[in-house]
């Protein structure tokens, strides 16, 4: 593995090897960024009643997973005890990120590349990012994410794939936007033996020997997600990627080489026209504000065409894919192996999130 320098202007984000209690270790590696990205993020500037509900939304948030057995409950209770303060539950189980992703064949080089732009509205994430080094019995995976954070979101492994959940629609019950969400909400508390979307897709990254077992597990009725999600995958092939569509235990599979150019992008809508659901959209830009659905398919169509070309991770970005809640742009290659991580945080004052930290990975990778 090769790791490239950096600028002197801009930090690099720690690359931290883990063991199988992965958010654990990441914890040990670096308490002080745990206890400070837990500060950051569950202070005031994420939301006003944060501080004063923490403990009891954590609360909650074991009591659910603990009904789940969830496979990696026990990781978490580490996570907790390290950090001495309640809040780690609930960070595990929040389900709060919106994202713009896109996969197609890499231009110039060998295998399918995906570009993935994160935006999660907690204050002060991007500058505690970090890449965990995972190594299993099928080889290392590399999982950009925060200390302490037991589920996967995006990662790449080298000569198997590259996979990320972008946060599917709202679902309509009443019509009512405050109600429908507070319902969606007591559903997933009531619900059993479902499990969380970001937890299947670390199950994958330890478990799935290539792409196609990949996309055999993502599309396995047999478990039920406890919210809605929009998984997005690619493999070492450049016609290996595609978008599921995941609720309950229903699926749809869209393959990018049925779109345009064997690309295929996402925000946070379905893509199946028959499916119900309203886009999300709660960042702010400094152009003027879009409806929600105009915002997602502005943001499809740009991070479709960002694919078409090569991409210089965030400086190629443009509003509304760069956004108030815009906290990593990542770009994997499971081909090549070459994953490349920027972590992203908003001046004092400003709306729009500037580059903070950086990181490029080239990796061993399997040529088919």
């Amino acid at each position: 593995m090769t790791l490239l320098p950096l600028p002197h202007t801009i930090a690099e984000i720690p690359l931290v090897p883990v063991d199988a209690h992965a958010s654990a270790a990441m914890c040990r590696h670096d308490l002080d960024r745990m206890q400070a990205l837990v500060r950051s993020v569950l202070s005031r500037r994420s939301h006003v009643l944060l501080p004063l509900a923490t403990k009891i939304v954590d609360n909650i948030s074991r009591a659910w997973l603990a009904r789940q057995i969830d496979s990696y409950l026990e990781e978490i209770g580490h996570v907790a005890a390290l950090l001495g303060r309640p809040g780690a539950f609930f960070l595990n189980a929040v389900y709060e990120w919106s994202c713009s992703t896109s996969m197609g064949p890499a231009p110039g080089e060998r295998g399918a590349r995906m570009i993935r732009v994160l935006d999660w509205g907690l204050a002060g994430m991007g500058k505690h990012a970090i890449i965990a080094h995972h190594t299993t019995p099928l080889g290392t995976f590399y999982n950009a994410t925060w200390p302490g954070y037991a589920g996967i979101v995006n990662a790449m492994a080298p000569g198997r794939f590259c996979a990320a959940i972008n946060q599917a629609p709202r679902m309509p019950i009443l019509g009512f936007g405050p109600i429908d969400e507070t319902i969606t909400r007591l559903r997933i508390f009531a619900a059993k033996e479902t499990t969380l979307a970001s937890h299947l897709l670390r199950r994958i990254f330890e478990t799935a020997p290539d792409y196609a077992a990949a996309v055999a597990m993502l599309t396995d009725g047999s478990v039920s997600l406890a919210a809605p999600a929009l998984f997005a995958l690619s493999g070492i092939a450049p016609d290996e990627a595609c978008v599921i569509e995941a609720f309950g235990r229903q699926r749809r599979i869209h393959h990018a080489g049925d779109a345009p150019g064997g690309v295929l992008g996402i925000a946070n809508q379905w893509l199946s026209p028959d499916l119900k659901g309203k886009a999300r959209n709660e960042s702010v830009t400094v152009a003027p504000a879009l409806e929600p659905e105009a915002n997602n398919a502005l943001r499809r169509a740009i991070v479709t065409e960002l694919q078409r070309h090569a991409f210089r991770g965030s400086a190629d970005l443009m509003e509304p894919v760069l956004n108030s809640h815009t906290v990593m742009v990542i770009t994997g290659n499971a081909a090549t192996g070459e994953l490349t991580v920027e972590a992203l945080d908003p001046p004092p004052g400003a709306i729009l999130p500037q580059l903070v930290a950086r990181r490029e990975i080239r990796a061993a990778s399997i040529a088919r």
